[in-house]
């Protein structure tokens, strides 16, 4: 139970970062830095991609005596990083491979869509890899406080009282996960433009992809690309590996498993 509840906080967590980042009013201020827009872009903005796995790892001091830091070894290490990498492939803010979605709950479960079956490097098994669909294009940025507090030791120490009884609140039987994942408006206006037809049409055409139909997978997942008046990363990522260089008709060794290599786009 505390590792199902465990790997649910890590996708609330990280659900509830990526919403922090577009909220702050520090942060959205260098949307309007002439150096970053002419560098980047008149729609330049500070953004976050996030890979989630699950796997054993071997933490280690490393350092002298003046730092000291913690390392972490396991392959599961590089699996993580490339999982990250790989949600830039697809265009997304949260790639969760298929490790974490079979420790977490049902109902956190299904807020993740299956978008691919592939090998990372640094993986010899096939994996799945699941996207927490949110967007961040309605987020609006919070108006600074106007109040300053100048604070003191002893009010530091309470607040650190406050957040560490919120942490262990958290864990109590009756505190669900998906629950606060439910209940966060910051959440549910990311995700309120993935609707019920949107989901069926890309399943749909997944499936068709992973069988090797991907003739009829281009043609569901075409209209699943522009869906959200925005582009679907998943459905042009699929659509990218299926065109080039394949012409959209699977090879005959297909068996909806793709080679995810550095080279992949």
């Amino acid at each position: 139970d505390k590792v199902r509840k465990l790997a649910d906080m890590a996708m609330v967590a990280l659900t509830k970062i990526l919403g922090a980042v577009h909220r702050s009013p520090v942060l959205a201020s260098y949307r309007g830095h002439p150096g970053l827009q002419q560098r980047l872009g008149r729609n330049c903005r500070v953004n976050l991609s996030s890979g989630l796995h699950a796997g054993w790892a071997i933490e280690g001091a490393v350092g002298s005596e003046f730092k000291i830091e913690a390392s972490y070894l396991s392959p599961n290490v590089s699996v993580a990083e490339n999982v990250e990498r790989a949600a830039q492939i697809y265009g997304v803010n949260i790639l969760v491979t298929e490790s974490v979605v079979c420790i977490c709950s049902g109902a956190m479960a299904a807020k993740c869509r299956l978008v691919d079956r592939v090998i990372l490097p640094g993986s010899a098994s096939p994996m799945e890899l699941y996207v927490i669909d949110v967007g961040f294009t309605h987020i609006m940025v919070e108006i600074p406080p106007k109040l300053q507090i100048n604070w003191t030791s002893r009010q530091r120490y309470r607040v650190r009282q406050f957040l560490e009884a919120e942490k262990a609140m958290k864990w109590h039987s009756e505190v669900q996960m998906v629950a606060l994942f439910n209940e966060n408006p910051g959440i549910a206006m990311m995700r309120m433009r993935y609707t019920v037809e949107f989901m069926h049409v890309f399943n749909m055409g997944y499936q068709n992809y992973s069988q090797g139909e991907w003739e009829v997978a281009q043609r569901l997942l075409s209209r699943t690309r522009g869906m959200l008046g925005v582009e679907d990363g998943p459905s042009a990522a699929l659509l990218r590996y299926m065109e080039s260089p394949y012409g959209f008709k699977a090879p005959d060794t297909w068996q909806g498993i793709r080679l995810l290599d550095d080279g992949s786009s």
